[in-house]
């Protein structure tokens, strides 16, 4: 990998010249991860940034019955865990490879030492970090206070920003398709229910819209019902 090249074309280096970014890009690591293969764990120390170069990455928190809470999904382009590295704090939650992954990783005090050099720099994080506290906190809020069926609307929005890209559908309308291979599990654990309310949901959701499950992925075929279900419209079409 070219990582100096890789950088540059990351949003938080956008615009940075590559001779300044050189002399720190030989402490980046590239790493490639497998479907499922851990990035960290929750507990562990938080000593390493994490930039996504290619692929996605689910952060997922252990619950007290055993099973996990999808706190989020994240793709290309984007730095995770960075708060807790940022505060010297131990991960909250683990990070998974939702398929092949790429990332370029550089332990805090080799990129903290670069931050400081760099003000403007230090300022674009702060952004990203107080942008990621507000995700999360919307998270836990729709967790704790939507309705399932809303609640899934509103995950399937997100990861059409994630990971969707525009396909015609068969009757000449344009869609969303989002290639991330979750499992109905996985959708269960993005939204906090059992497994059993997520397969009822989908498989309602495959009769009549607005999300389809395709093999490879998953479909959003009524955009507009989308819209009105995350919206917590309960005129939305059936």
């Amino acid at each position: 990998m070219d990582k100096l090249k890789a950088l540059t074309e990351l949003d938080l280096f956008h615009g940075l010249n590559p001779s300044i970014l050189e002399p720190v890009s030989r402490f980046f690591i590239p790493r490639r991860y497998e479907r499922n293969q851990t990035i960290w764990r929750e507990g562990y120390e938080a000593v390493t940034f994490v930039f996504i170069v290619e692929g996605y990455v689910k952060i997922a928190k252990r619950r007290n019955d055993g099973g996990e809470l999808i706190v989020g999904i994240f793709g290309e382009d984007e730095v995770i865990g960075h708060m807790s590295v940022y505060r010297q704090e131990r991960y909250p939650a683990s990070a998974y490879a939702l398929g092949e992954t790429t990332t370029l990783e550089i332990h805090r005090s080799h990129f903290q030492q670069f931050l400081n050099e760099h003000p403007p720099l230090l300022r674009a994080l702060f952004k990203h970090l107080t942008h990621w506290n507000t995700r999360m906190v919307q998270r836990l809020h729709e967790i704790a206070v939507l309705r399932t069926e809303q609640r899934l609307a509103m995950i399937f929005q997100e990861l059409a920003l994630v990971a969707g890209r525009r396909v015609r559908l068969e009757n000449g309308e344009m869609g969303v398709h989002i290639a991330l291979p979750l499992s109905r599990s996985d959708i269960a654990d993005l939204i906090n229910v059992r497994t059993e309310t997520a397969i009822r949901h989908m498989s309602k959701w495959n009769r009549t819209g607005p999300v389809r499950t395709e093999s490879r992925g998953f479909t959003i075929v009524d955009r507009e019902n989308l819209e009105r279900l995350a919206s917590g419209d309960n005129e939305a079409a059936a």
